[in-house]
């Protein structure tokens, strides 16, 4: 329980790291795996799960895989990780071409881009982390102009001063980039002895602020252990150690005993992200220009070598005056218009659609659509947005294609099943919705919240079929899982009362409205609710509310087996039907 240590609010932490003594950092940082999840890398409990998969299956067991698990002396250890890494990989170059895939298509996120900033401005000028990521000094090279020293190696990381004015990226564990990379629970059990030192030399300059990291390494929280243990005679960490986490998460044994260590205190926070955000905003920081004006900032830099002064060689002068020739289109584009095909290469038609789709813009988001699809043609959220986008605007058979495409580009993912069996639902073909939500079943996890979605559909889909007890079932199953699932809450009370168990399922019902929440899709949730009871009155005062915040409710009333009894009642019509 995060109660039990010496918390601070991020408040004063960030109060802390603006009070800089000429400019001086008073903190260095430390960020782990966590920091990269938004930025599309592979989370370090989503390899583990995989791995324990993969294991169970060589191990042709007949026993349930958590039955399994729990018999293997491995399972939940503070050093899983390791120790799964270097049973499904054999060799370090196999390792290495994992990290390659895990990494290969992350992009920075929004707290990168933050964080560059920060360094920009010097808040921070030393970066400790284990990830083998290239995300920060992309956004620092990227998106803050800045050019910060990366050291992966441990004979490189030796000349590096701490006096030193530009920024610094220390890999505790080497870079994919190199054969030297560690990753096991051998290879991480200790720091080579150059990176020990370094870290031991900045600590004694810093405070330490830790970020997304779950402290399981054992080499790196053996060494802040004991200079914990040895700050008071050696002075290390002169500023504190904040060691940031988020609400819920799980506390290592070695973060246990780091906790209880005097100058170490715990920090709430939402994610790496939403930290580096409220951190930036706090210091009153502008975004970088490359982020706030990506035009003037791209304009700038190619101010700096597009004129033809001094150039003598032939290719050059050619290709500047390609640039040249590209500019001028730009201002074209400003002026008079270019054809659409020349404005998509200038505006980020993906971003509108975003942007589109979270004000509930539907028109917009079909508008963008093509255009946004040629730039990113494997965009899985995208072709999401336009999915329902074209559900909501009531033309399920032109949203079937993108839901197609969100299952191409994530096959295994039970989500994408489900949205196409979404769409069959709206075009009344149950039989192909039934085969999708099979194929989603297999693709979720036992007793997952995922699997509860699926067993929830398929019991909206057994109501429309009018199967009452198949209904029920899966509505049973559901929330045998997730016992507070509205939905299923509602299926399971309509089947009952079609079985004749109209008290028990007006009991339940009220129970629940108790619990649902005022937010756009709880008045959604709560019209149903009152529908089943059949309060008609305040079914449409909710179901009016939810309208008026996002229209896709319309073509859900005009399909939810709750609104059933009111299809051809004339208040309804109107509220729905525009009658």
């Amino acid at each position: 329980m995060l109660e039990n240590y010496r918390k601070r609010e991020k408040e004063h932490l960030f109060r802390l790291i603006s009070r800089r003594n000429n400019s001086t950092p008073n903190f260095a940082l430390l960020i782990g795996a966590g920091a990269s999840v938004t930025s599309g890398v592979k989370p370090a409990c989503q390899m583990i799960a995989e791995w324990r998969q993969q294991l169970f299956t060589q191990s042709k067991s007949d026993e349930p895989l958590e039955k399994w698990l729990q018999k293997q002396s491995w399972y939940n250890d503070d050093e899983e990780y390791g120790i799964l890494f270097e049973k499904v990989c054999d060799q370090p170059s196999q390792r290495r071409t994992y990290i390659e895939e895990c990494i290969k298509f992350a992009k920075p996120s929004w707290g990168y881009i933050y964080l560059a900033n920060l360094i920009l401005h010097n808040y921070f000028n030393v970066v400790f982390t284990p990830n083998f990521d290239d995300l920060l000094n992309e956004s620092c090279l990227f998106y803050a102009d800045c050019k910060p020293i990366v050291c992966a190696h441990d004979s490189a990381v030796a000349g590096i001063r701490v006096t030193s004015d530009r920024p610094k990226i220390i890999k505790l564990h080497g870079d994919f980039l190199y054969d030297s990379i560690r990753n096991t629970l051998k290879e991480t059990d200790i720091l080579e002895k150059n990176m020990q030192n370094k870290l031991l030399q900045f600590s004694r300059e810093y405070g330490l602020v830790v970020v997304g990291y779950g402290g399981n390494d054992k080499s790196i929280m053996d060494i802040l252990d004991t200079m914990l243990r040895q700050s008071e005679s050696e002075q290390y960490f002169p500023n504190g150690l904040y060691w940031c986490m988020r609400k819920g998460d799980k506390i290592s044994r070695k973060l246990d005993r780091l906790l209880q260590r005097e100058n170490t205190f715990l920090v709430e926070i939402d994610g790496f992200d939403e930290f580096m955000a409220e951190l930036h905003e706090f210091l009153g920081l502008k975004l970088p220009n490359f982020v706030r004006d990506p035009y003037q900032a791209t304009t700038e830099k190619l101010n700096r070598f597009v004129s033809q002064e001094g150039v003598v060689h032939p290719v050059i002068k050619k290709h500047i005056r390609e640039l040249n020739e590209q500019m001028k289109k730009f201002e074209q584009a400003i002026t008079q218009h270019l054809p659409s095909k020349e404005l998509s290469r200038l505006i980020p038609y993906p971003m509108l659609i975003h942007s589109s789709y979270m004000q509930k813009k539907y028109h917009d988001v079909i508008k963008y659509a093509d255009k946004a699809i040629i730039q990113s043609p494997d965009d899985y959220y995208l072709m999401v947005s336009i999915t329902w986008s074209y559900l909501a605007l009531e033309k399920p058979e032109k949203g079937l294609e993108f839901a197609e495409k969100v299952i191409r580009i994530k096959p295994s993912d039970y989500y994408g099943y489900c949205l196409k069996s979404l769409v069959f639902i709206y075009i009344g073909k149950y039989k192909e919705a039934e085969e999708l939500l099979e194929e989603a079943f297999v693709q979720t996890k036992e007793n997952s919240k995922d699997r509860a979605t699926v067993y929830t559909n398929m019991s909206h889909i057994s109501l429309l079929e009018n199967l009452w007890e198949s209904a029920l079932d899966n509505a049973e199953k559901a929330l045998k899982i997730d016992p507070d699932e509205s939905a299923a809450i509602c299926n399971k009370c309509i089947a009952l009362k079609k079985l004749g168990k109209v008290n028990e399922a007006n009991k339940i019902m009220n129970k629940t409205l108790t619990k649902i929440d005022s937010s756009w899709t709880g008045k959604y949730n709560r019209a149903c609710s009152y529908a089943v009871l059949e309060d008609k009155e305040n079914m449409l005062k909710e179901l009016s509310d939810a309208i008026k915040e996002d229209t896709y409710f319309i073509p859900r009333a005009k399909m939810d087996p709750e609104f059933e009894v009111y299809r051809m009642d004339p208040d309804f019509r109107k509220l729905v039907y525009k009658e």
